[in-house]
């Protein structure tokens, strides 16, 4: 929350928003985690629409909250935006998980004392928000005079008598219509299920501190590091579900658009050195909860209860688990300090904060040198950092990540990652014989992860084996269906190589609408264009795809794509020079 402006012990003038949500207790029975979800989703809006117009929320206690403004205008301008963001919002849940916040507005003389709020300035705006509709904003007279003309329909409710003040107070509704009207908005994706049981894990909630939420993403992608081991079950990558992060969502919605049958939510809250995690299951189709815990761990622990969670799941979703057992994330030697240090990376494991991730990496790795998990993650923020970071750094960064690979590797890491980047490497080196034989380790060993499915496709079609990759890429896109652009712009690649122009042509089209900035999307977009004879959109894809890399060259590719065979690379690049490359 922002820092308050009013000193201890002062009275003056202020405007007052205070604010509960209608049916809370409801909500929290049905589903404890969701609820939450979505009032921290709301707790950010109602925090950032107040700081933008000076106000600061200066108690938020369960559904309840407090909110200071400077002048009365302000703090109805701030509701009117609060309200209008929590119907986005609320578009997009089904009914019976949308949440109606009543707020009410008042102002006068307000008094802070030892941290507490007094006057009945206060008690006012928190009467007038409990006889208020769910959704609605009630307002006092003497705010709304204060406030002068403002674009909504104010309905007055004549003077009312509210609980414990004396005087009858002038009340007035405020209809705001862009509010109430808005339509649910359709899901953006539906994708088949597949047949194998299908889950995806829910971002975790932050029920602790601000500054505590490394510790749900960290666990919820530990999570997501074992249950993708496992054979028998189709996992959701945390690629897609992680773009569910800042909004509200339900199980079901969010199993519906990534074409799943179950999903699981989680909670996190800290305590001094402990930790409280709950865990459910929900049914999409019926909206149930199929199985849910609450653990007590500390950081020392928390591993041990990564494993019962997975232990149970699989149980619980009856999944046939071919190898021994749930797969175990590899992380001997690593203590509470490392724990943390190591969610911390996965917090920031995202292409806008790979140098973070890196930092955090490269510090696990150097205070505890003999753990595996340190270079397997660190060796994905250099791939990662040298395929779309900037290409001067390219070959720095895989040296690092062909480095980190190979000792987690040593190191008996058994995330399968250490293959995946270690095949890329050795088709980088031209070892295509050993490249295809540690590609096949990592799915192996990785059968439900869209990166290794991503690198194994990319590594199929430079070998030539064009309908392999297309078989991988589908499959990568399946896992991580709202993220999908690498491993479709490696999609249309195959298809160029199969001499399948219209369908890589199609494929490539699809990437740049949502990356108009994809140069390797644009690349295969120039070429499969040339095949078909379209010069003109040939030459347009060139052109673009030069100014976002201005150093491209004919020559610069010939020398720089791993091709197994030659006569592939000089077909590419000789559609590229009909396309206008030089």
């Amino acid at each position: 929350m922002a820092e308050s402006s009013w000193s201890d012990g002062e009275t003056r003038h202020g405007a007052v928003l205070h604010g509960d949500v209608a049916g809370y207790s409801r909500l929290t029975a049905d589903n404890e985690i969701e609820t939450h979800q979505t009032l921290q989703t709301y707790r950010r809006s109602i925090e950032e629409e107040t700081g933008a117009r000076d106000g600061s929320v200066e108690q938020f206690v369960g559904d309840e909250f407090l909110a200071v403004f400077p002048d009365e205008r302000s703090a109805l301008e701030a509701a009117l935006q609060i309200q209008r963001r929590i119907a986005d919002g609320n578009a997009s849940l089904p009914a019976g998980r949308q949440m109606r916040f009543r707020l009410g507005i008042n102002s006068g003389a307000i008094s802070l004392q030892d941290g507490q709020w007094y006057g009945d300035t206060i008690n006012i705006a928190a009467r007038l928000q409990a006889m208020g509709e769910p959704g609605g904003i009630t307002i006092s007279g003497p705010a709304l005079d204060a406030v002068g003309d403002i674009d909504v329909k104010i309905e007055s409710q004549g003077r009312q008598r509210l609980k414990n003040i004396p005087e009858p107070v002038l009340v007035y509704l405020v209809q705001d219509e862009r509010a109430r009207e808005v339509e649910t908005k359709p899901w953006r994706r539906r994708v088949a299920r597949p047949k194998l049981p299908s889950l995806a894990v829910s971002p975790f909630v932050n029920l602790g501190e601000t500054g505590d939420e490394h510790l749900a993403d960290g666990l919820m992608m530990g999570l997501a590091i074992s249950l993708m081991t496992i054979p028998g079950l189709e996992l959701i990558s945390e690629n897609s579900t992680l773009q569910y992060r800042s909004g509200a969502f339900s199980a079901q919605q969010l199993g519906h658009e990534l074409g799943v049958k179950y999903v699981l939510e989680g909670a996190v809250q800290r305590s001094g050195a402990r930790m409280r995690v709950l865990t459910q299951v929900v049914d999409v189709d019926t909206g149930k909860t199929v199985w849910g815990d609450r653990f007590e761990a500390t950081l020392d622990d928390v591993f041990e209860a990564q494993d019962q969670i997975v232990r149970d799941i699989v149980e619980a979703l009856d999944v046939e688990v071919i190898s021994a057992g749930p797969a175990r994330l590899y992380r001997t030697h690593l203590d509470a300090q490392g724990v943390e240090l190591l969610y911390k990376g996965l917090h920031h494991l995202s292409l806008d904060e790979l140098v973070l991730a890196g930092a955090r990496f490269d510090e696990l790795i150097e205070r505890y040198p003999d753990a595996p998990i340190g270079y397997s993650s660190g060796s994905i923020a250099h791939f990662l950092s040298a395929i779309n970071g900037p290409p001067e750094r390219a070959g720095e960064e895989i040296a690092a990540a062909e480095r980190t690979a190979r000792r987690s590797l040593e190191l008996n890491d058994t995330t399968g990652v250490g293959y995946a980047i270690l095949a890329y490497v050795l088709l980088l080196h031209q070892d295509f014989e050993g490249a295809a034989e540690t590609v096949e380790k990592a799915t192996a060993a990785r059968p439900s992860c869209d990166f290794t499915f991503g690198v194994t496709a990319s590594v199929l079609r430079y070998l030539g084996r064009w309908e392999d990759a297309v078989e991988h890429a589908d499959r990568a896109t399946r896992l991580s269906p709202l993220f999908a652009d690498w491993y479709q712009s490696i999609l249309a690649d195959a298809y160029l190589l199969g001499e399948e122009y219209e369908m890589a042509a199609d494929t490539a089209e699809g990437v740049v609408a949502g990356d108009e900035d994809n140069t390797e999307a644009l690349l295969t977009l120039a070429a499969s264009q040339a095949a078909l004879g379209r010069e003109r959109h040939a030459a347009a894809a060139v052109k673009h795809a030069k100014e976002t890399r201005p150093s491209l060259t004919a020559e610069g590719l010939r020398e720089k794509l791993p091709f197994q065979d030659d006569s592939a690379t000089d077909r590419f690049v000789d559609l590229l020079e009909d396309a206008g490359l030089t």
